[in-house]
């Protein structure tokens, strides 16, 4: 966290709170920025949005004083503040969490203090003299700014925005030093909207906060009364914040006056211009050359020759432009698994004295594309470990299902990638032959492009180490994948080719994330995990939050099984009041059960043997030492046919069953909300 003033100007006038003239930056023969001009008016809430190293940081950097141009001007207006969340925050000292946010309010005692002195030298400057105005303008700013501040509350303030941040009341007597560097940064950022700087420069505040913070801050900086610069790579969260979005490329600013989504619209018709333009001149220039090589040694056409190489050399060249990338990215295809991929039963969990879950029931079944919700703390990362199996319950079981391969991505997954192999050769190492021609390509998704390929795994930071381990993970083949904030270290664009092969991806997805966008996109159903409960809602984030807005729910899947009981006062039919067709249906349901148990078994008997003869004709001197190869492939293909053939006497089994089953419980007067989403999904 850095706070400044500036010192040019006297007021926050039509030129905006901050204007750049001519603004120049290179890292050796890298240009970041090439003499830029920016306005950044009052009140403005602008993305600062670019590809990975395009100078969205550093350009920051620059507006908060912290590093220095290579040429041009900043004007800051005066008295106006400039405070600057970086992506890394040193820890804060002994003071407590409310202690350290109450220091926002320092420069209190200093705006009281040049209020008293201001008036003295009213109180004695003639009305008629020169200066008199200047320090009349001055007083007024400061004691606005002043009365503005004072006027409050100062530690209800402090204690809101806190709160507002994932700080509970119990946190905020708590020492700093006590909390992790995501907490920390969650600290600065409150300083800094207490503070309210009139230029607020934030790089990626969204890193570190859930999604009840990240809500949370949407809403205050959507009202925000100053200038707000930001960097962040949630989609959602700058369409929520931000009214104009600035691009930085090729070391140039471009400003757009919409929304992050209708940029990317503008951008793309403004791309598909300047190719048109780029197409268009470098046919022109290649029918000029043409022309010259064609005449070049004939002395009749030496005069039209040479007009035409002075055409050329004065022809302003248009750059190719630089395209968003446009990676795409397919999960190898997954086995296919049993209904029943994951399930918990009785499950409890504790660390120390806190249990997190007691009689925790859970069923993941095949296909479903699942987000777990819920603040900090509430227990999403050990559901995840829980599910993967890498951390045992204290009670209960795990039960994996049928042909289930499971590949779990962690937050920390990437420290235990400690190896002198280069990127390029880990990945080499790890694909599968046939995903061999996609890696580069697969690795510039996830930032890895160039020369950094080349990098030493061991050398990596952390959030290198983050991408490479998803990375790696997405080339495993696999039919259920757990994966705990995949998008943490991504920038956009690497978000959009992960978003991609997940919504084509085929087998079952289990995931935490705090992006918005991302759990707009791609779940069909949440959980909302808190107080060692799980509750199910059908649908995306957005359908999550119009149904608690109106107190929709399916039951609690934890704990007890995942449908209530009817509601009170209900009455359950008997058996005779059924009719005989009820009866009827119950025992064709109990005979569909039974010939899918059956199913099952033959299913993996065949399954087994599939694996034989793979292992058989993947043997090396297979072809020289089998007297009759073609004859097992042959018994080989037709296995996979008979295998394929059951799955689909299994499923179309279990559309019947569960119609059957949605049907009882939606029937007569037990009724339950449960079965209301069941049908809704169907």
């Amino acid at each position: 966290m850095h706070l400044s003033c500036g010192h040019l100007s006297m007021r926050l006038d039509a030129r905006g709170v901050l204007t750049v003239s001519g603004l120049c930056k290179r890292f050796g023969p890298q240009i970041i920025l090439n003499n830029v001009d920016w306005l950044v008016p009052d009140q403005a809430r602008i993305a600062l949005v670019g590809s990975n190293g395009s100078g969205k940081s550093t350009l920051l950097r620059i507006l908060a004083g912290r590093l220095e141009p290579d040429a041009g001007s900043i004007h800051l207006a005066k008295g106006a503040r400039v405070g600057y969340l970086e992506q890394e925050v040193f820890g804060f000292g002994g003071r407590t969490v409310l202690g350290e946010a109450l220091d926002a309010f320092a420069d209190l005692g200093e705006l009281e203090q040049r209020c008293r002195t201001l008036e003295h030298l009213l109180a004695e400057t003639d009305p008629k003299a020169e200066n008199y105005q200047t320090l009349l303008d001055e007083y007024a700013l400061v004691r606005e700014k002043w009365d503005a501040q004072a006027s409050y509350d100062l530690e209800a303030r402090a204690r809101a925005v806190l709160t507002g941040l994932g700080f509970r009341a119990s946190d905020l007597d708590r020492p700093c030093g006590e909390f992790s560097g995501g907490w920390q940064m969650r600290i600065a950022l409150a300083k800094l909207l207490l503070q309210q700087p009139e230029l607020l420069l934030l790089d990626e505040p969204t890193n570190h906060l859930d999604l009840e913070a990240r809500n949370w801050l949407e809403e205050f900086l959507a009202s925000y009364p100053h200038a707000v610069v930001l960097v962040a790579h949630d989609r959602f969260f700058m369409d929520a914040c931000c009214t104009q979005v600035t691009e930085i490329c090729r070391g140039r600013l471009t400003d757009y006056s919409c929304s992050y989504s209708e940029y990317l619209n503008r951008r793309e018709e403004r791309l598909r211009q300047q190719e048109e333009a780029y197409r268009l001149q470098q046919e022109e220039i290649a029918r000029i050359q043409a022309f010259i090589n064609r005449f070049r040694y004939q002395a009749s056409k030496a005069a039209l020759v040479q007009s035409r190489i002075k055409q050329l050399e004065k022809m302003p060249r248009l750059e190719p432009p630089e395209g968003m990338r446009t990676v795409h990215f397919r999960f190898p295809q997954p086995p296919r698994s049993g209904r029943i991929v994951l399930e918990l039963r009785g499950v409890a969990k504790a660390y120390g004295s806190t249990r997190v879950y007691d009689r925790l029931d859970l069923t993941i079944e095949r296909g479903k594309k699942i987000a777990l919700v819920g603040p900090n703390g509430a227990g999403k990362s050990t559901l995840m470990r829980l599910l993967a199996g890498v951390e045992p319950p204290d009670a209960g079981t795990r039960h994996v299902g049928h042909n289930v391969t499971v590949n779990y991505f962690a937050q920390d997954r990437g420290a235990s990638l400690g190896t002198d192999q280069t990127v390029l050769e880990l990945a080499m190492a790890r694909a599968p032959v046939d995903l061999v021609p996609q890696l580069r390509t697969l690795l510039g998704a996830f930032l890895f492009d160039g020369d950094s390929v080349h990098k030493r795994v061991g050398v990596l930071s952390g959030g290198e180490k983050s991408r490479l381990a998803l990375a790696l993970l997405l080339l495993r083949p696999a039919n259920c994948l757990l994966l705990d904030e995949p998008t943490n270290h991504l920038d956009l664009a690497a978000k959009e080719v992960l978003l991609e092969a997940l919504r084509d991806y085929e087998g079952t997805l289990v995931f935490v994330a705090h992006d918005r966008y991302f759990l707009d996109q791609l779940p069909d159903e949440i959980l909302e995990v808190g107080k060692g409960t799980v509750v199910r809602y059908l649908g995306n984030y957005e359908d999550y939050l119009a149904k608690k807005a109106l107190g929709v729910e399916r039951p609690t899947v934890s704990p007890g099984p995942e449908l209530t009981a009817s509601p009170k006062g209900a009455e359950k039919p008997s058996e005779g009041s059924r009719g005989r067709a009820q009866q009827r249906a119950d025992r064709e349901a109990k005979k569909r059960a039974e010939e899918m148990q059956r199913l099952e078994t033959e299913i993996e008997r065949k399954e087994t043997e599939l694996e034989e003869l793979r292992r058989l004709i993947s043997q090396p001197n297979f072809y020289s030492t089998h007297p009759q190869p073609h004859s097992i492939y042959s018994a080989f293909a037709a296995l996979q046919r008979e295998i394929e053939s059951l799955y689909d006497k299994l499923q179309r089994l279990e559309e019947v069953q569960h119609r059957y089953a949605t049907h009882v419980i939606s029937g007569g007067k037990h009724t339950t909300e449960a079965a209301d989403d069941s049908l809704e999904s169907h």
